[in-house]
């Protein structure tokens, strides 16, 4: 059910923040008309300035100026703007794509709390936001900190998809419950960034049965499983033959489980003399090149001898954190994917 307070802004930004923020200067380029460009205070295109994210504070959401608020379809509207029309650009780096789709959809996620929409429409806007944030993690995995924080992205991946779920378990229990097309992908997007977590297996085997039954619901507890029992390379092995944005879900682990495959053959492989062929291993743990394998080898201590790798308990660096997540697909793809996955 939809509570009292309902939007009537049909616009992507109130007409209020637009003026505001023309006369402030805080208009972004994504948002400023084409003609005005070289003013030194633009006028913004009213098609294409989006609501900014405002901290709530005592007296700041003011829930009788209904103007302010986005209505539930201006809302969906706004979110298929965002990935069809910023997220697909290629005339800028995509750092400043990610940051501007990023504070626009905390605000779009703020008006649907104000508002306490009905469930439908609040799963139809978390969905593709939550693949954003997914997406994400892996097109940027590679920049530095100052360009990209993953804690960031990942601490609102973690409350959209969190808030998503109970919305699919409130309509589980409404009288004219629906079958949502996309709710096995969640889910099992759900299992894969939490390999081996007991709370998400438990999840997913509790589904109705048309969500549990999905092949990659299958799946994804199957690596699930694996990771649990510390099978890394049957976790690696079946990780790859999932669609896209679920590998990009599964692989964010990778990190984790190259380092305790390493520390796991320090100990099975443990030689003075002998090598493990390093072709073998990168094949095994992913890696696109071997020169990501020796660089990782050696991050944990492991000597690297003519490609290959010898493993030795005793130097292996137990208390070393694993390294930053590697890209797994490229640029070309990533983009090309886009709004595929994201939209579905």
């Amino acid at each position: 059910m939809s509570g009292s307070i309902l939007g009537t802004c049909s616009l992507m930004c109130p007409d209020e923040e637009r003026r505001f923020r023309e006369k402030e200067g805080l208009l972004h380029s994504f948002e400023i008309d084409a003609s005005q460009n070289n003013l030194k205070r633009p006028k913004a295109d009213p098609e294409k300035i989006i609501k900014c994210y405002s901290r709530s504070g005592p007296g700041k959401f003011m829930i009788h100026d209904l103007n302010q608020l986005r209505p539930g379809p201006v809302l969906l509207s706004t979110v298929k703007y965002l990935f069809t029309e910023i997220a697909t650009r290629s005339d800028v780096d995509w750092t400043v794509i990610y940051d501007f789709i990023f504070d626009r959809l905390r605000a779009v996620r703020q008006d649907l709390t104000v508002q306490r929409l009905d469930v439908v429409i609040t799963v139809k806007i978390l969905e593709p936001i939550v693949r954003f944030h997914v997406y994400a993690a892996q097109r940027l995995c590679d920049r530095s900190l100052e360009e990209f924080v993953p804690k960031f992205n990942n601490q609102h991946l973690l409350e959209c998809i969190k808030e998503l779920l109970v919305s699919y378990d409130e309509r589980d229990y409404e009288p004219k419950n629906f079958f949502c097309s996309n709710r096995a992908q969640i889910e099992t997007l759900y299992v894969l960034l939490y390999l081996g977590e007991c709370a998400a297996i438990e999840r997913a085997l509790s589904l109705p049965l048309e969500y549990r039954n999905s092949p990659t619901m299958q799946m994804a507890l199957k690596i699930s499983l694996a990771w649990y029992l510390r099978n890394y390379v049957q976790v690696c092995r079946t990780m790859v033959k999932l669609p896209p944005l679920l590998a990009m879900a599964a692989m964010s682990n990778l990190p984790r489980i190259r380092r305790d495959t390493l520390q796991v053959m320090s100990s099975a492989y443990n030689s003075a003399q002998l090598c493990y062929p390093g072709d073998d291993l990168r094949k095994i743990l992913l890696f696109k090149s071997k020169e990501q394998l020796h660089k990782e080898c050696r991050h944990f201590g492991l000597d690297v001898i003519d490609g290959n790798i010898r493993f030795q308990k005793c130097k292996f660096k137990v208390h070393e954190k694993e390294r930053n997540p590697q890209k797994v697909f490229s640029d070309e793809m990533l983009h090309l994917f886009l709004p595929k996955i994201i939209l579905n």
